[in-house]
């Protein structure tokens, strides 16, 4: 069964990422997202981004600061694994809806996985 504080930890990661894309600073969220983590996507015309997660920190460097509302779900957990939700409004004129994979070890939750629709 999932403590509260595997929930706390999981928004504090998320946190993170939020934070990241806001003030346009890649370095704000990387330690919430393990090494070798990944994204896949659809970009505002409709066609599929993905690969290595350095991908979505050179975007966020380049894109500068943006005042983007954001909500999180923390859709289930289950020992050392976790999914949430992500919807992301107003970053830069777009919308997006973001499942984040997430994996415990070494009592650390960190992003693992990336998959995002941009509406």
């Amino acid at each position: 069964m999932a403590q509260i504080s595997d929930y706390e930890a999981i928004v504090k990661a998320l946190n993170l990422y939020v934070l990241g894309c806001n003030e346009g600073k890649s370095e704000i969220m990387k330690p919430a997202f393990a090494e070798g983590a990944v994204m896949y996507g659809t970009d505002k015309d409709g066609s599929t981004v993905g690969g290595s997660i350095e991908n979505l920190f050179k975007g966020i460097d380049a894109s500068g600061k943006t005042n983007a509302k954001a909500h999180i779900d923390v859709l289930h957990v289950s020992g050392t694994i976790a999914i949430a939700r992500v919807i992301m409004e107003g970053w830069h004129g777009l919308t997006f809806t973001d499942l984040h994979q997430l994996f415990k070890s070494n009592g650390e939750w960190k992003i693992i996985a990336k998959a995002y629709h941009t509406h």
